[in-house]
């Protein structure tokens, strides 16, 4: 079949019209959405509670030792933490993060505890601390097919090393007490949403959520995040967002016979980098 000049001159404007519509198309997509790789470096400034017992507890009660109340150590101090995504395929990703809180405060004992079956008075002036490791690996699944959005389900595993030490100080007449500290994974469920209104803004969140009994772990973590990200350049963004991390365990291990329930929430800030 031949083509006139007429129906040539009107195929070359739809093939224009096209592509000039799909660049449109384009141009609305944040590379988070876009791009194979991606990683978030900054600062999370969380509000904390921390309570734990480690084969004893208060004195007297069922309740756990509550770290922050019983030493007035700080609640808010920052943390360092960085995220890295690769998407692979189609349709699938691996996501990376990586946070250390370590602190560690002298203080005077507001009540009694057992610590390690051994009986703290209130009032011994101690050096107190707390460790906390977590990394989370999440395998998951991209479901949504429109240009400007990536949803998807998958399941991760957070590893979490946590620990304690209550240490007497150099006025203290009580014994030296060891530190306690377990480390394993809690394995999750997953969900996240991400939306591009345009080239330099997303709207992010995510959720991940387990309520099991595994290894030495027996409870459940809440781990959830949503926020906004600012292209500011071709491959480096600006971001925010409201973090929550929730752990209620009990603990069965030889070096840990106890509980412990912590919570962290508060924003992230970070510089991103895409490609």
């Amino acid at each position: 079949m031949r083509i006139n000049k007429t129906q040539a001159t009107a195929i070359a404007v739809l093939c224009s019209f096209s592509a000039g519509a799909h660049a449109q198309q384009d141009s609305i997509v944040h590379p988070f959405i876009s791009s194979t790789y991606g990683i978030h470096a900054g600062v999370f400034f969380p509000s904390k509670d921390f309570r734990l017992s480690v084969n004893g507890s208060v004195v007297g009660t069922d309740q756990d030792f509550d770290f922050e109340k019983a030493t007035g150590a700080s609640k808010d101090d920052e943390i360092f933490a960085i995220e890295f995504k690769w998407r692979f395929g189609e349709k699938w990703s691996v996501e990376l993060q990586h946070f250390t809180a370590n602190q560690s405060t002298k203080a005077v004992l507001e009540e009694d505890i057992t610590w390690r079956d051994q009986a703290i008075l209130a009032g011994s002036s101690v050096i107190v601390g707390t460790n906390f490791y977590m990394t989370r690996a999440f395998f998951g699944r991209s479901f949504d097919w429109r240009d400007n959005v990536d949803a998807g389900i998958g399941l991760g595993v957070h590893w979490l090393e946590i620990g304690a030490f209550i240490e007497p100080d150099i006025m203290t007449t009580f014994g030296d007490v060891s530190a306690a500290k377990v480390a394993g994974p809690l394995p999750n469920i997953g969900a996240w949403y991400q939306y591009s209104p345009s080239p330099k803004w997303v709207i992010a969140g995510r959720v991940d959520w387990l309520e099991a009994n595994v290894g030495i772990y027996k409870g459940g973590i809440l781990n959830v995040a949503a926020g906004v990200n600012y292209q500011m350049f071709k491959r480096v963004g600006f971001g925010v967002k409201y973090e929550l991390l929730r752990l209620d365990l009990d603990i069965d291990d030889d070096k840990w016979q106890g509980s412990t329930q912590l919570d962290y929430d508060g924003a992230f800030v970070y510089l991103s980098a895409s490609w």
